[in-house]
């Protein structure tokens, strides 16, 4: 359950059964919890614990699986162990019953205070009376979330379906929604979100630049060359390898143990960009990129990137073991903003075609004098020059060409893993597939020139952040309505821009003739304090990627680890911490 070994039971007195394996695991690893396979249904699986000796029955509630929905149920458990969401929405739930719509069933609040009463009032967590057969009695029934589920999942090309997902992907767009449904109330994500500093130096001129941008989740690489044990890695490595050519059993698995300290020192480690370019410099240079927090927030959660691309660009998980402590002080990487020393880079937009790029053939559109479209063959004096084995790459991989065009160009012919990058993280944007259009560049009849008007759904969920709707629409303009480049747009422009300013801006006018000194500051609300933090939960992950597998969550009550895997819930005397994969913790009060 916890590492996905398959193992025989025990020997019975007379000899017969099996040969204690199992028992022998749990001795040598300290993992209490075992599934008897041939049980696995739907509705749960027997569950063995070995700390307890026993079969694993709990009086806690648990949600029950609608197919592939663990990591719903494992993520929202954790939501609702904080305080600010259950005073959003289950002690206001009288409030929020009493405005719900005519339909309830599409109300996101309503659903929220529905899942939250149910997990916390006890009422589900009893053991039903009248069961069939014994093998059901003593069974709580759980929650069954459909229409949280369904709402919240509407219209999504993944959270729709009934197919595993990543908990950490349906946590960020869980809070997307909160975001959405939240702009003129109490915000619970206040106690997620926190701002990240980014400063790039460029190492021509020594000159710096400063961004901030809003995150919610902290992002933790796996540095597989810091392990611990990479003698016992490479023999294990040969030993699986020479058991595939015999065709025999694999032998035992050895987990690469990677210090926590390492994932820390690889966030905050300085990331050289080589295409870099300098407006100090007025063309491509190097530069080091380094990431600090500009504040800490109640609540950090820490995600483990364990899922990567092989050179192949298929999905594989890092299968580590992690020393993740208890207690966590992160006070050393709090950033500081521009010292006095140092010297800020131009404020300077780079040019179209930066004059030391390739002139390859690859073209974006017709010229001025041509209102036809051009394929990718043909090349046209006013359009971007891309790599085309990039491009074509992209595409064999089955992504829109449109979209492999813009990955190509916004990354700067950096290659293809560059490419890809933004390909994975822009996928949601729903001008991802649009034709790229350029000041300077003639579009496709099909498109207006200047891109689609911004997304209503965009500007109410920057409106959310603490933002103006000027700003918002300004932004969103100004990234072809990306809303994550958008919120990055708005933190870089931040000292020009107010609510009078940004309309001015599009009329042409200086921010400085109409700045009014009474109008508040711009920017979202953003919680700040020491960076002491104490583990409560953590959601562990197993399987070979995000599409298989299952996930359960452990949270700390009263002081004891609880363990949720579904509908089934029980202490855990031995949390396996170090095998997780998103983890919560609290600010420690000073």
């Amino acid at each position: 359950m916890t590492d996905g070994a398959i193992l025989c039971g025990r020997r019975y007195f007379d000899g017969s059964g099996g040969n204690n394996h199992a028992v022998q695991h749990y001795r040598e690893t300290g993992y209490p919890m075992a599934v008897k396979l041939g049980t696995i249904t739907p509705d749960g699986a027997d569950v063995y614990s070995y700390d307890e000796d026993d079969m694993v029955l709990d009086p806690n509630l648990g949600i029950r699986n609608l197919g592939n929905s663990c990591y719903l149920n494992s993520t929202m458990q954790v939501v609702f162990s904080i305080p600010a969401f259950l005073r959003k929405y289950v002690e206001r739930m009288d409030q929020i019953f009493h405005k719900a719509p005519t339909d309830p069933t599409q109300d996101f609040s309503t659903q929220v205070a529905k899942l939250g009463h149910g997990l916390l009032s006890g009422e589900y967590s009893k053991p039903a009376t009248e069961k069939e057969g014994e093998e059901q009695k003593g069974i709580q029934d759980g929650i069954a979330p459909r229409m949280f589920k369904s709402l919240i999942g509407k219209g999504h090309p993944e959270f729709s379906t009934n197919r595993q997902q990543d908990a950490q992907e349906f946590f960020l767009h869980f809070i997307n929604m909160v975001e959405r449904n939240c702009r003129s109330s109490s915000n619970p994500n206040e106690v997620f979100r926190f701002l990240v500093e980014e400063k790039i130096k460029c190492l021509v001129s020594q000159k710096v630049k400063y961004t901030q941008r809003v995150e919610y989740i902290l992002q933790l690489p796996v540095p597989m060359e810091a392990a611990l044990n990479k003698e016992e890695l490479a023999a294990y490595e040969q030993a699986r390898q020479q058991a595939e050519q015999d065709h025999r059993p694999p032998p035992e698995l050895v987990r690469a143990r990677i210090p926590f300290t390492s994932c820390l020192e690889a966030f905050a480690a300085p990331e050289q960009l080589d295409e870099f370019w300098s407006t100090a410099v007025q063309a491509k240079s190097t530069a080091l990129k380094t990431s600090r927090f500009a504040s800490f927030p109640d609540y950090l959660v820490i995600q483990i990137k364990k899922f990567t691309f092989g050179l192949d660009w298929v999905p594989k998980k890092l299968d580590v073991s992690i020393d993740v402590p208890d207690e966590l002080d992160l006070s050393q990487f709090r950033g500081g903003g521009l010292q006095g020393d140092e010297e800020e880079l131009p404020d300077v937009a780079p040019p179209l075609v930066t004059p030391d790029e390739p002139k390859g053939s690859l073209g974006f559109y017709g010229n001025d004098d041509d209102d036809s479209y051009c394929s990718p063959h043909f090349s046209s004096p006013t359009s971007p020059m891309l790599d085309e084995s990039v491009v074509t790459q992209l595409v064999e991989m089955g992504f829109p060409a449109e979209a492999c065009r813009k990955a190509v160009y916004y990354t700067g012919n950096s290659g293809a893993e560059a490419a890809m990058t933004w390909v994975m993280s822009h996928m949601d944007d729903p001008d991802f597939a649009h034709p790229l259009v350029l000041s300077g560049v003639s579009a496709p009849p099909s498109v207006p020139t200047g891109g689609d008007p911004p997304s209503e759904e965009h500007i109410a969920t920057i409106i959310s952040m603490g933002f103006s709707q000027e700003q918002a629409v300004k932004a969103l303009r100004s990234t072809n309505n990306s809303l994550e480049r958008a919120v990055d747009w708005i933190f870089s422009h931040i000292d020009d821009l107010d609510a009078e300013a940004a309309m001015d801006l599009s009329e042409g006018r200086s921010a400085a003739e109409s700045v009014s000194e009474s109008l508040p500051a711009a920017g979202p609300r953003v919680k700040d304090g020491n960076g002491r933090y104490e583990l409560f939960a953590f959601i562990s992950h197993m399987g070979t990627s995000t599409m298989c597998g299952h996930y359960v969550c452990h949270i700390k009550k009263d002081g004891r680890w609880v363990i949720y895997n579904d509908q089934k819930v029980c202490a855990s005397e031995k949390p396996p911490k170090d095998l997780g994969y998103i983890y919560f913790y609290q600010r420690v009060q000073s």
